[in-house]
């Protein structure tokens, strides 16, 4: 997510501004190793060698935990994790896992929802519980595990709402303890996540956003194709981290390689081990429009429409909008969808500007081929404005040069 920029009237501080900057290309690599570091920590076997872990059936639960929330089956969520809480206690890691279960529930969290608050709550907790042990044993892994996670979820959640300094003061915590894993990778497979993600960010995304090449130095070099075999070898060889994996290379190779056909098998494999997490159908339905293979694509939409969420009603209207119009049905129905998915992003406040960039593309299209040349102009401007990705921000400029 692009950060917005706020310093009072009063201030001048350059300085204060490069600080704000330098760190905003740790958070954006913060924010793709959440899941992971709760999955890693609960099921290495570094973890399991913990003795709280070792008492009958826990294990087993936690995993089954995890899937249940990856397949959005929160109600079989709450019931593992009542009677985890009655087996591990007050521990510090139900807090995180908690934490991961309100991140998939209420996704986006909104600063307005009440799944802010508990989030939050969540999360100083574990950073309350990590500090107490660590203050007894400085060299504690499992408390600085504890910190290092629950920093950087806060550090995710602060900069997704726009709360540029609480993102900063997180994410300096937190770098800190992620650096401490990067020499891990032949010890345990689970970590080619971490260091796959962060071997292909810290070489993509200056290449993306240049402002940020002179802001880096302080970081180890990465290499974007080391990066990515390891996140291939971790689909490959990790258990618990699997899931992770795969939806990074679908990330990667759709949205900054612009290799749609490579990032098909991925969204797919996800879509069908998941059928009920509409972010892997959302997913798969982005990915097929990339490709122009609409043919299987309606009962994916209607999931999402008739989902109770806002948000991927939200992307259904969209998705909808795009289907109608792009296999040649009504294109004033299509341009009816499109708009109700831009009013359901004013009046629920969920609006993604990714998805907002596909939006006001497509609305530019539409108005384009009913010879609106002017408000076709204005939404490839919008669209450009809002593109987190090169290949999606090329789509809307070469339309703008038309």
């Amino acid at each position: 997510m692009k950060l917005k920029t706020y310093f009072p009237d009063n201030s001048n501080n350059f300085s204060q501004f490069t600080q704000l900057k330098d760190h905003q290309l740790k958070i954006k690599l913060l924010k793709y190793q959440f899941t992971f570091l709760i999955l890693l920590w609960f099921f290495s076997p570094v973890y399991c060698q913990y003795k709280i872990l070792e008492k009958e059936g826990v294990v087993e639960k936690i995993q089954q935990t995890i899937d249940s929330i990856y397949n959005l089956n929160f109600d079989a969520a709450d019931v593992i994790i009542a009677d985890l809480e009655k087996k591990l206690g007050d521990y510090p890691g139900i807090f995180l896992l908690k934490a991961f279960y309100v991140n998939w529930k209420y996704r986006p969290i909104k600063k307005e929802h009440e799944s802010y608050e508990l989030f939050e709550s969540y999360l100083n907790k574990g950073i309350e519980k990590g500090e107490a042990t660590l203050n007894r044993n400085k060299s504690d892994v499992e408390a600085i595990f504890y910190l290092m996670a629950c920093h950087a979820f806060l550090a995710e959640l602060y900069v997704n709402n726009g709360q540029n300094f609480k993102a900063l003061g997180e994410a300096q915590s937190a770098y800190k303890y992620i650096k401490i894993g990067f020499d891990h990778v032949e010890d345990n497979p689970e970590f080619y996540f971490s260091s796959g993600i962060y071997n292909y960010y810290r070489e993509k995304y200056p290449e993306e956003n240049p402002f940020y090449k002179s802001f880096i130095w302080f970081f180890r070099s990465g290499d974007k194709e080391a990066g990515l075999k390891m996140l291939k070898k971790g689909s490959l060889k990790a258990v618990y981290t699997k899931a992770e994996c795969l939806t990074y290379l679908f990330h990667i190779n759709l949205r900054y390689e612009d290799k749609p056909i490579n990032a098909i098998y991925y969204s797919r494999l996800l879509k069908d081990k998941y059928p009920n997490n509409l972010h892997y159908v959302s997913n798969f339905i982005e990915n097929s429009i990339r490709l122009e293979k609409y043919d299987e694509l309606y009962p994916y939409i209607k999931q999402l429409l008739e989902s109770e969420k806002k948000f991927y009603q939200y992307l259904g209207e969209i998705y909808y909008g795009i289907f109608l119009e792009r296999t040649g049905e009504n294109i004033n129905e299509a341009l009816e969808h499109l708009k109700i998915a831009n009013k359901l992003g004013d009046q629920k406040e969920i609006r993604v500007p990714h998805y907002d960039s596909i939006l006001f593309l497509e609305l530019g299209l539409i108005h384009k081929k009913l010879g609106n040349e002017e408000q076709a102009n204005n939404y490839f401007k919008k669209s450009i404005k809002s593109a987190e990705y090169i290949a999606y921000r090329t789509d809307a400029e070469e339309m703008l040069k038309n």
